[in-house]
């Protein structure tokens, strides 16, 4: 198995991202910056970072500095723990003289007053006018303990005297304090540079996301000074829309905008392509059954290929043994395993290297959990079974009660293995409705038609090891990048905009995505006692079936294996609006049934539509 935690070793060629990235922060010119790395969860943003991080952090006159937002989530305000953090870092790396320990003291002062002052509405930053008025408004009773009556009379005269400046001049005039106690700090210290990584940004509260980028921009953004943020850049543009969303204008624009602002170099991670996928699987296999000296030399060897040979270059069978001079049973199934699999999760997980790595990792937790029962599992069955399983649940779990009846067979896929083409044309009349809704599904003919067979393969040992998976909801959540759970939430919500916006937002989704935020829904379903509401989850599938065509045959899968007697009336006309044009016989037979079986209002819906 792997680690799912960043990594410092290169199976992807991030060589030119790093470049990019260093290019700025070693040209003096370019600071202060603030560069973005974007890119979906899972495709390798952190791993990236610490790339570009071990560049750094053996030079003593350079102070790197790792911040994650995510671990104060909830604790305390985001802009004071980005600046707290770092003058602690300052602290504790550098050697003091008087002149720096007064400007450090003076800083971590500002700090601590900003934490307690709260926040004004006008500005929606910190109160950076840090007088005893501000914090007096603030309910922490050791917060007003702390203050002498000589500071409010300081207060009082100071505030005669600048009766005649604006809250903006005096915002204005806290900033550029603090920017040059913060400058003369870094110039007393001897640092010639302050690289600071601020990673999972796009998991935070907009509030945290907001404040992170604040402190960046209003405080720290000073000379010598370099800020590396790692995020998915649709969650940046998203918290902004949150946080701001009296702000007139298109809200997409407004996200844009203020994000460019923020950020100046956008640095953004694409997906894997095919061939980039089957080369970072295989060098995974390659870790895993080769010698650690021998891989690492192989892994170099490759990457170096791939910059050499260009876009074209792919690591598989091949080449294996350009590259391995002894490579065993395992080895060779591994890379042949990658063949199949790869054309699948290349699409359906948007090349994502890390949801990748999660798939073959359940992958081999089933194989170690079945070698403890005694029992082998073949590795190309046990892919292809988890490739229906990931990508078309309700037809894998279809299977599974299909194959529990039938000592472990699934004889009916025998007619499709054999002549997909020609005979299904020919003898559509001759295949069951079962049959023919697989048919008529292309991702479910490709993975029937791909080897290995299974038609012939006793499979209760596979679905045994599959149980939780057709149990829980969990693992489809833990799948979901969190902008697809956070369209989830949106989907899930009581605003009737929100949720119409939701609906539009699945087509920018996976279909990997897509099928666990509809497993989610249908697990939803079964929970729920009243499907006749407006916002109920059992709307919700037909809408994510309309937008992510797909998982229409799924949609049919769960409505012939749910209850009709709990289905409301309205499901008639949502069936019809949905599977009419692309499913018209499956969509006949279901009103058949309904017309017979379901409940009264849902018998009388069917029977009109049937008319």
């Amino acid at each position: 198995m792997w680690s799912d935690n960043e990594s410092l070793k290169d199976y992807i060629d991030y060589s030119h991202l790093v470049k990019a990235v260093t290019s700025i922060i070693d040209n003096d010119d370019l600071l202060p910056c603030s560069i973005g790395i974007y890119g979906d969860w899972g495709s390798g943003k952190s791993s990236l970072m610490r790339m570009i991080e071990t560049k750094y952090e053996e030079q003593d006159d350079i102070l790197v500095i790792k911040f994650n937002g995510w671990l104060f989530e909830g604790y305390e305000d985001a802009k004071t723990v980005l600046m707290g953090r770092i003058v602690d870092e300052i602290i504790s790396k550098r050697k003091f003289s008087d002149k720096a320990l007064k400007y450090a003291a003076k800083l971590l002062k500002r700090i601590d007053w900003i934490k307690v002052a709260g926040s004004t509405a006008k500005y929606g930053l910190s109160y950076l006018t840090l007088g005893p008025i501000g914090v007096a408004g603030v309910s922490a009773a050791d917060a007003i303990s702390k203050l002498k009556e000589s500071d409010y009379e300081k207060y009082i005269k100071e505030r005669q005297e600048k009766e005649e400046k604006d809250d903006d001049e005096t915002l204005r005039s806290n900033i550029q304090e603090f920017h040059k106690n913060f400058e003369n700090l870094i110039d007393e210290t001897k640092i010639t540079k302050i690289i600071v990584f601020i990673d999972d940004l796009d998991r935070c509260s907009p509030d945290t996301v907001i404040g992170t980028l604040e402190a960046i921009k209003l405080f720290l953004f000073t000379k010598k000074t370099a800020f590396i943020i790692g995020a998915d850049e649709r969650l940046i543009k998203y918290s902004v829309r949150r946080r701001f969303p009296e702000v007139p204008g298109d809200n997409l624009e407004v996200g844009r905008d203020y994000l460019e602002k923020l950020i100046q170099y956008p640095i953004r991670i694409p997906p894997l392509s095919a061939i980039e996928l089957t080369t970072y699987i295989n060098l995974l296999f390659s870790k895993l059954y080769c010698p650690s000296e021998s891989f690492e030399s192989a892994r170099e060897k490759i990457i170096n290929a791939k910059k050499t040979k260009g876009f074209g270059f792919v690591f598989d069978q091949s080449n294996l043994n350009d590259f391995f001079m002894e490579t065993g049973e395992e080895f060779n199934d591994a890379i042949a395993l990658c063949s199949q699999i790869v054309p699948v999760l290349s699409v359906g997980l948007n090349g994502n290297p890390r949801q990748a790595k999660r798939f073959l990792n359940t992958l081999l937790i089933r194989i170690n959990m079945a070698e403890a029962k005694g029992i082998q599992l073949k590795k190309r069955v046990l892919a292809k079974l988890m490739l229906l399983e990931y990508f078309k649940p309700e037809t894998f779990a279809q299977f599974h009660d299909l194959q529990a009846n039938n000592n472990g067979k699934l004889d009916m896929l025998k007619v499709l293995e054999e002549s997909i083409d020609d005979r299904i044309k020919t003898e559509a009349s001759e295949l069951t409705p079962d049959l023919k809704l697989l048919s008529e599904d292309s991702w479910i003919v490709d993975w029937i038609t791909s080897e290995p067979k299974i038609s012939n393969e006793n499979l209760q040992s596979y679905f045994y090891f599959s149980r939780e998976k057709l149990a829980t909801t969990a693992l489809n959540l833990q799948r979901m990048t969190p902008l697809a759970q956070d369209v989830l939430q949106k989907l899930l919500g009581d605003s009737k905009s929100i949720r119409l916006n939701a609906i539009k937002e699945v087509k920018s989704i996976s279909l990997g995505e897509a099928t666990s935020l509809f497993e989610v829904l249908i697990q939803k379903v079964r929970q729920e006692e009243d499907l006749s509401v407006e916002n109920s989850p059992l709307k919700l599938i037909f809408d994510v079936s309309r937008e992510q065509p797909e998982l229409k045959s799924q949609l049919i899968t769960f409505l012939n294996a749910f209850p009709e007697n709990k289905l409301p009336m309205t499901t008639a006309t949502l069936a019809e609006s949905v599977l009419k044009h692309s499913h018209s016989e499956a969509l006949s037979i279901l009103l058949k049934k309904w017309a017979l079986s379901g409940s009264k209002t849902l018998k009388v819906a069917a029977k009109q539509k049937l008319k």
